[in-house]
């Protein structure tokens, strides 16, 4: 059985799936010459996406073909209409593409930023020592970091991972951009 087709963008995509949803803009309505369109931006990667028209209202379909290629990570999405002549922005959100994992090899590390500095912080309190002689953050390494500094970004970090397992639920979350 088919998926319900939605209509707003989705806040969770998976590369290689199949992207449909529909909008309707009573005051942009495609028989009059407008055209909606969407653009996601990371720091690494940029896609963009045309609706179609169906009647006043939009359909949107993006082939998992296309979205095979796109890279995982936190996106900003904004979504516009254009005439060609006027440009006007109707919406930003964040989305989160998350990774085919059906087409991954096996050692991926699928987790986020926050996971795995929240896993590193945790490993290393295991140790109870008073004073972390030197840790490695994800990318970062520090040396003398003090315990109560340690927990207040053990926190920092927990409530972060929170959030994105709140997002990865189904939870849509704005943004300002």
């Amino acid at each position: 059985m088919p998926a319900d087709i939605l209509t707003e963008p989705p806040s969770q995509i998976t590369a290689g799936d199949t992207l449909k949803w529909t909008r309707s803009l009573a005051d942009y309505p495609a028989s009059a010459g407008w055209t909606l369109q969407y653009t996601l931006v990371s720091t690494t990667a940029a896609y963009s996406i045309t609706a179609t028209a169906s009647g006043d209202d939009y359909a949107i379909t993006v082939p998992a073909s296309t979205t095979t290629a796109w890279a995982a990570g936190r996106y900003a999405l904004t979504e516009y209409v254009t005439d060609g002549t006027e440009r006007y922005t109707l919406a930003t959100s964040t989305v989160m593409i998350a990774a085919n994992l059906a087409a991954a090899s096996a050692g991926i590390d699928n987790r986020t930023h926050a996971r795995k500095v929240l896993d590193s912080i945790e490993a290393w309190l295991e140790t109870r020592a008073p004073v972390a002689g030197e840790i490695q953050l994800g990318e970062r390494r520090i040396r003398q970091y003090d315990l109560a500094d340690l927990l207040a970004l053990r926190d920092r970090y927990r409530a972060e991972v929170r959030r994105e397992t709140a997002l990865a639920g189904g939870t849509r979350l704005l943004v300002n951009l």
